[in-house]
């Protein structure tokens, strides 16, 4: 079964914090060139055979069976850019309580507005007060291919959250319609079963 999952909407659920320390998987370091404003730069990320084991390890899939990323990269001030993404994956996840599998299609964008060179004991403040700023950066590198996978497993959290109402529904729409129509009629058995003890 295939199921595709297109979830078009802004993730932002690092708003105002630090980037997670994370030896990554897929690193794709990536250092501005010229502080220049309203530069653009493209990049494409693509999972190599040996880098998609770790990372369906880290994702907590069975397998990984692609993975590519789309970058621009805007600079919108000094130290601060722009980072605007679109995630294709292939994954296979194992379904809960049982030996099967799916296969998920993933096909999303993100965005990420970061602060490059930020003073160590400025950022907590910065992380309480800038609402814009999603990632706080010591350095002048930003780590492409960590923010990809760290976007993705947001999207992994939404699509499983998804696929498991899905099966929910099902569940409740495969019961017999008199069961749907009464849905007290087994508690009801229950507590005749029980007055009769």
């Amino acid at each position: 079964m295939q199921i595709l999952v297109s979830l078009k909407q802004f993730r932002n659920m690092w708003h105002g914090s630090t980037m997670k320390q994370h030896k990554s998987e897929m690193p794709f370091l990536w250092k501005p060139k010229v502080s220049c404003q309203n530069s653009k730069e493209n990049f494409f990320l693509k999972a190599s055979k040996s880098q998609k084991k770790p990372i369906a390890a880290r994702l907590g899939l069975k397998a990984l069976n692609n993975l590519e990323v789309e970058i621009l990269i805007s600079q919108k001030g000094n130290n601060l850019f722009l980072v605007n993404g679109n995630i294709n994956a292939e994954i296979c996840k194992a379904v809960e309580n049982s030996n099967e599998s799916e296969d998920f299609f993933v096909n999303d964008g993100f965005q990420e507005i970061i602060q490059l060179n930020v003073p160590g004991d400025r950022l907590e403040v910065l992380a309480s007060e800038e609402d814009n700023v999603t990632e706080f950066y010591t350095n002048d590198t930003i780590d492409l291919g960590e923010i990809s996978l760290q976007n993705l497993s947001l999207l992994l959290d939404d699509i499983c959250y998804d696929f498991q109402d899905i099966e929910y529904q099902e569940e409740i729409s495969e019961q017999p319609t008199e069961a749907q129509d009464r849905p007290f009629s087994n508690l009801a058995s229950l507590l005749n079963k029980k007055g009769r003890c």
